[in-house]
């Protein structure tokens, strides 16, 4: 009995607790952040989720996870499909080739990955705007909001990742 017990609880902890936080971000991001009127600070929380899991996870689960709720929002997103399936596979994809060379329970580090990942969302919305055959011009201004977003993005990773991991890896 006592075992069954502890492996749900550890199901509930490696599983269950990383779709319900998502999901509550998620819905977070879809209410709340969209409709903030300044674009910089409109963050993917997504992002630093994706590199929690995948922080937490076998890379191919977090692969998976990186796919479907990348599929998920670019699904409800709008225009840029593929988006952000390519950046959070980008994502797990940094996380296990460095996870070797860096401490990544630091939250340096992983507001530096997730930074650097958010500049690369930058690039692609800003040559996106670009190329969009719609006509929709990128300013100074355009640019500016897309690095802002970016080092908001960063500032608020370890707040994001932590209720993900940090609870489970203190040690007093």
């Amino acid at each position: 009995m006592g075992f069954k017990q502890a492996r749900s609880s550890s199901y509930w902890t490696r599983v269950g607790w990383p779709v319900l936080y998502t999901l509550i971000l998620f819905l977070i991001q879809a209410q709340w952040i969209c409709r903030l009127p300044y674009l910089g600070m409109r963050v993917d929380l997504l992002l630093p989720v994706t590199f929690g899991v995948a922080l937490d996870w076998p890379f191919l689960p977090g692969l998976l996870w990186a796919c479907v709720w990348g599929y998920i929002a670019d699904t409800l997103s709008g225009k840029l499909l593929g988006f952000h399936v390519l950046s959070y596979v980008v994502a797990v994809c940094l996380v296990n080739v460095s996870a070797d060379r860096f401490e990544l329970d630091n939250p340096l580090y992983q507001m530096g990955l997730v930074g650097g990942c958010a500049v690369g969302q930058a690039l692609v919305l800003g040559l996106f705007l670009i190329l969009d055959p719609a006509g929709s011009s990128l300013t100074l201004s355009a640019w500016q909001n897309l690095f802002l977003r970016s080092i908001f993005m960063t500032l608020v990773t370890p707040f994001v990742i932590f209720p993900l991991l940090g609870f489970g890896r203190i040690h007093v």
